[in-house]
């Protein structure tokens, strides 16, 4: 009886593509918010770690975030942190590690202390791996130039540069960025506010002083406040169930009538 040929009946394994990769391959630098990161099936680890550099309450609660999007969507590990302040790093990590148990992998020895701590957080990480940035604006292009060099996804917290020297710098990177396929994603939260989302379909239907004038609002004839920030004129307004209908411009900032609907 002749044998069979192995080769013949050998079935060809493709190796699946590891969330990483996946992430690199969305084009250009987009927003790492809001994107849920695909779970693939791979015979490698597959999870994606992450260092957070400013490690005070914005950071703790951007990292916080992080590890619980993995619950659904596949593994992150937080493994490294950095921060000027000991005490910040000490209170943020007892935090973490009691909401998110071993999905917090930072010891001693990765939880680095002073101006250069960045780099050491950072070279903890592979690349496809994710830097979180919430320290003041002003170190921001030096610490997003390190992320790009390794080969990170980064999510960083507004604002995002304090002068005009910085802006043009983090635009330079961003190019960078881009051309790697690295995913970066800035904590703007206007654009996930529906009241501004209201404020910019007025401004599109032509009520665009709204957006630049103090507002001046009159319910049954009487003037109830100046409010400079519109939006907070518009959620009240929404709350008690009333429309605002603008009535005129006094002395540089606007009035509107409120009345019900």
């Amino acid at each position: 009886m002749k044998p069979k040929d192995s080769s013949s009946t050998q079935k060809t394994v493709s190796k699946a593509p590891s969330r990483r990769e996946i992430l690199k391959g969305f084009a250009g630098a987009g927003a790492l918010t809001g994107v849920a990161l695909p779970h693939v099936h791979s015979q490698v680890d597959d999870t994606v770690q992450i260092a957070l550099v400013g490690c005070g309450g914005r950071g703790t609660g951007a990292a916080h975030n992080a590890l619980q999007v993995s619950a659904a969507n596949g593994p992150t590990k937080l493994v490294s942190m950095a921060d000027v302040s000991q005490t910040k790093i000490d209170r943020s990590y007892a935090g973490l590690k009691a909401k998110n148990k071993e999905k917090v992998d930072v010891p001693p020895e990765r939880r680095h202390v002073g101006f250069d701590g960045y780099k050491h957080a950072m070279d903890a990480l592979k690349p496809g791996d994710i830097a979180i940035f919430t320290t003041p604006c002003a170190f921001r292009w030096v610490h997003f130039a390190k992320a790009i060099d390794k080969g990170l996804h980064v999510f960083m917290d507004k604002p995002v540069t304090p002068d005009g020297f910085s802006s043009r710098k983090m635009l330079e990177l961003n190019e960078k960025a881009k051309a790697k396929k690295l995913k970066v994603g800035v904590g703007l939260m206007c654009r996930h506010s529906q009241a501004r989302r209201g404020l910019h379909q007025a401004n599109a239907s032509g009520v665009d002083r709204m957006a630049c004038f103090g507002v001046e609002v009159e319910m049954d004839g009487e003037v109830v406040g100046l409010r400079t920030d519109a939006v907070r004129v518009v959620r009240r307004a929404e709350k008690v169930g009333l429309d605002l209908v603008e009535d005129r411009v006094l002395a540089g900032r606007q009035r509107l009538r409120a009345v019900a609907r």
